[in-house]
Formats: C-alpha cells, sequence, structure tokens
C-alpha cells in the first residue's frame, strides 16, 4: 500500500490530493508519521460477491448504476473542469464533486476487475464475464458512457484479459459484442470512434469523463494561455468546446425508465453505491496468476 505523507506549513488551509479508491486521509503530529498504518478495510475484500449480484437483473444494475452515475454528474459544475485542468492551487477553489466522478470511474473499473479475480470456479468466471457485458450493454443503452467504458476498461485490464480459459468458453455472441464495445474505445486518431458515436446521441448523456480531462489537459498544455502579453483566444475557445460538451450533455434531465424504477430494487441500489473492491493492480495479477498460472 503506498503511503504518501506531506508535512502541512503553518499557513496551508487544505491538502491538494485526490485519493484513490480506497485511499484514506489520515491527519497526524510529524512525531507519529511513522506509526501510521492503512486501515484492513483498505485492503479490498476477500470474498466476491457473485452470489448476491447474480441473481440481480443485468439491466436493473445498469439503470440503479445510471441514476447514481447521473447524480454524481450533475454535481460536477461546469467551473471544476477549469480548476482541475489550471490546477486547483491556482484558484484556491475545490473540485470535489470533479473528484469523486473520476473516482467513481475507477471504481467500477476495479469492481469489475476484483469479482472475476475473485471467482476460484471457472464455469463461474464465464458467467461473470458475460454479466458484465451485458451491463455495460445496457449502460450503453442508456447513454451512460462513463460506466459502459469503465466496465470495458475493467474487463480489458490485464488481470482479466489474460484469462484464456476463461474467454476461451464464452459464447461466440457475447466475444462478438465484447470486440464491437472494444472497438468503441480504439484511441486511434484521437478517439474517432466514441466521438462519432456521441455526436449521433441527444441528451441526457453520462460523457467519458476522463477522455473529456485529457481533452482540456491536452490543450492546455500544448497552447499558451498569452502570446505577447494578449490573451490566447484561441485556446479559450477549445476550452469553452469542451466545457459546452457538459452543458449539452446536462442540457435534458435524466428521467429514470418508471417500468424500472417502481420495481422494488432497494437492494441493487444499494449494491452499486457500495462497492467492495481491491484498488491495487500488483494484488489484482498476483490473484489472476493463481486462478491460471501462465501456460509453458
Amino acid at each position: 500500500m503506498f503511503t504518501e505523507k506531506v508535512v502541512l506549513k503553518p499557513h496551508d488551509v487544505s491538502v491538494f490530493t485526490t485519493l484513490s479508491v480506497n485511499g484514506r486521509l489520515f491527519a497526524c503530529p510529524r512525531d507519529q508519521f511513522d506509526s501510521l498504518a492503512p486501515l484492513p478495510e483498505q485492503e479490498g475484500p476477500s470474498a466476491g460477491t457473485v452470489g448476491t449480484f447474480e441473481l440481480m437483473s443485468s439491466k436493473d444494475l445498469a439503470h440503479q448504476m445510471t441514476i447514481y452515475d447521473w447524480e454524481l454528474f450533475n454535481c460536477v459544475h461546469e467551473l471544476e473542469l477549469i480548476y482541475h485542468t489550471f490546477g486547483r492551487h491556482n484558484f484556491k477553489k475545490t473540485t470535489a464533486n470533479l473528484d469523486l466522478f473520476l473516482r467513481r470511474f475507477n471504481e467500477i473499473q476495479f469492481w469489475v476487475v476484483t469479482e472475476i479475480c475473485l471467482c476460484s470456479q471457472l464455469s463461474k468466471r464465464v458467467q461473470l464475464l458475460k454479466k458484465y457485458i451485458k451491463i455495460a450493454a445496457h449502460c450503453k443503452e442508456y447513454k451512460n458512457l462513463n460506466s459502459f467504458f469503465a466496465i470495458i476498461m475493467g474487463l480489458s485490464n490485464v488481470a482479466v484479459s489474460r484469462l484464456s480459459l476463461t474467454w476461451e468458453k464464452l459464447p461466440s455472441k457475447f466475444k462478438k459484442i465484447y470486440a464491437e464495445f472494444e472497438s468503441l474505445m480504439d484511441p486511434s486518431r484521437n478517439h474517432r470512434a466514441y466521438r462519432l458515436t456521441v455526436a449521433k446521441l441527444d441528451p441526457p448523456i453520462i460523457p467519458f469523463m476522463p477522455l473529456l480531462i485529457k481533452d482540456m489537459t491536452f490543450t492546455h498544455e500544448g497552447n499558451k494561455t498569452f502570446t505577447d502579453n494578449l490573451v490566447n483566444f484561441e485556446k479559450m475557445r477549445m476550452i469553452a468546446n469542451t466545457v459546452r460538451t457538459v452543458k449539452f450533455c446536462r442540457s435534458q434531465s435524466f428521467n429514470p425508465d418508471a417500468a424500472l424504477t417502481n420495481k422494488n430494487h432497494q437492494d441493487v441500489r444499494s449494491y452499486v453505491r457500495q462497492l467492495n473492491v481491491i484498488d491495487n493492480q500488483r494484488t489484482l495479477s498476483q490473484m489472476s496468476h493463481r486462478l491460471e498460472p501462465r501456460r509453458a
């Protein structure tokens, strides 16, 4: 578990850091630095929840995930993207809502990897792959591209993608759907496949937030803010375009599917809001190698 230690200066009023999914923030006097140790829950679960969530329908799971993701996305103020790009410390402002939304992306990604790596039974692992591909399909249907990408990136994580025995047993129909989803994630030509897909959608949309952040950062770092003491308006226009995308995605409010909302989904709702994950890639890779040792 990586531990970052920062000494607060007398005039500091806050800590500028983003916590990982299982990260925790501790404050202590300097002489107690060395006694700090991670909490047991930071290690993540030791058993999967496949028994619980295989009983939940993929559509219900995707629907409840979308409701929660929309709540998080709706709280992100457009200015937070500016603060995040130009440096929070320059504005003395917080980007707490954006951080929470970006953290959710990582949480879903690690949830996929964690559940598969904690599943020791081959047939159950194949069922899990099918389940995640179905959930991703429903997320795409609900225009929840953030969770859609998080699930597909979880499935393409090396700890999962290397499980060749598991993937071999996946029905060809699901292999085909997964290949289509993967092609949407193709980063070539500046994520052209994804951008063309989004361009055809009407709001409400939950966009793939890490890509929007990447666009902002790329624009900021690749262009000077001032040239000859004059504001570089071309750069500002490009930044404004990305911010406008976020605004467009939210220009219609998200109305949950009444047929699904009326059913009593307290268990599904609670489950998707309290995902328990292992966020240590090395640990997940070790677990993966124990499930299917490298073939000679």
